[in-house]
């Protein structure tokens, strides 16, 4: 494999002549990379591998390096930190493309050519088109909006979409759409070199999103296996999607249809299965009144959304990337997209 030759390959001499194959005159070029295909060949590169490879080892990187502290937003009103901030963003995506060079090339071939991954499929045109008439044009410097929302389907989105395609009622059949997007949406990721943006048109993010709220809280379990099902998408979600209170209203509902069922012989009164007493809900008080923690934000249009309000804030102006990210829970990168996008645009 590549990486078992790279200590042999001599990338000082790769990098000169690389550099003579991309500004050299043209008959100049076209030999430079003839000797570069040769020089990469043997160690198991090609040529489309080569400015990925000498990213990754220093080469074609002359700005300097983020602090170990990462960025402030002070620090990013200076261009020249905003450079090495996206070499360095660059870097680490070439990086990851050498890694996953095979998945890239897999993912090409499926769909074609990389312009077939991105194109938008049937389904999202029509998405986007029923929602077109909630849509409203943001000012200077604001998210555009739908039915007066920035990151998730209102009602009337939703009945919206759901005139293209009606919403599922089992969770098995919301888990098998939410994997087809979830799907595209790691297809478009993987061939873009892993930049984690949003891939999806708008209408299908939120047809996405909205699914992935019917699985974790909205649709009623209807048995057990259902209920390991919401149960096992919640741990999966990592944190994204983690409402206990529909599992314990989807156990307590089957439960007492369970014990509804066994009746007492002499009294016909409901009767309890053993070790099993009936739990009330009552007892627990209305959901509404059950102890969350407000801080939790358990879906990533809301922390996306806190990012953005913390950013309007005088204290978020002088706060890190890591310690926004810290309080938003994503990552300080998403931060620093969301930072950079708001500048012109929405995140």
């Amino acid at each position: 494999m590549a990486g078992q030759h790279k200590n042999k390959l001599n990338l000082d001499l790769l990098n000169k002549v690389w550099a003579l194959a991309e500004q050299g005159a043209k008959g100049e070029r076209d030999a430079a990379r003839n000797r570069v295909e040769a020089l990469v060949k043997p160690h198991g590169y090609t040529l489309a591998d080569v400015p990925d490879l000498l990213l990754t080892e220093g080469y074609l990187d002359d700005e300097p390096e983020p602090s170990a502290g990462g960025f402030t937003f002070y620090d990013m009103s200076n261009p020249a930190h905003q450079r090495a901030y996206a070499r360095a963003e660059r870097k680490r995506q070439a990086a990851w493309r050498m890694a996953n060079r095979a998945k890239i090339d897999e993912v090409l071939t499926r769909y074609g050519s990389e312009e077939a991954v991105f194109a938008h499929t049937a389904e999202e045109k029509a998405y986007d088109a029923a929602i077109k008439p909630f849509h409203k044009k943001g000012k200077a410097g604001q998210c555009d909006t739908w039915d007066g929302e920035h990151f998730s389907s209102t009602a009337k989105v939703r009945a919206a979409l759901a005139t293209v395609k009606p919403w599922p009622d089992t969770i098995p059949d919301a888990i098998a759409e939410y994997e087809y997007w979830e799907k595209l949406h790691a297809d478009r990721n993987i061939a873009d070199g892993n930049n984690q943006y949003n891939y999806l048109s708008q209408g299908a993010d939120f047809r996405y999103w909205a699914l992935g709220d019917l699985i974790n809280k909205e649709i009623e379990a209807r048995n057990i296996s259902d209920v390991i099902i919401r149960l096992r998408f919640q741990e999966a979600s990592q944190g994204t999607y983690n409402d206990s209170d529909a599992i314990l209203r989807d156990l307590e509902r089957l439960h007492a249809a369970e014990n509804s069922q066994k009746l007492d012989p002499a009294s016909g009164d409901i009767s309890p299965a053993r070790g099993s007493p009936a739990i009330s809900t009552e007892s627990l008080g209305a959901p509404e009144y059950r102890a969350t923690p407000p801080s939790i934000l358990n879906t990533a249009s809301k922390r996306r959304a806190e990012v953005v309000r913390i950013l309007n804030t005088p204290e978020g102006a002088r706060m890190s990337l890591r310690q926004v990210a810290g309080m938003a829970g994503v990552s300080p990168s998403t931060v620093m997209k969301i930072k950079l996008h708001t500048r012109g645009s929405c995140p």
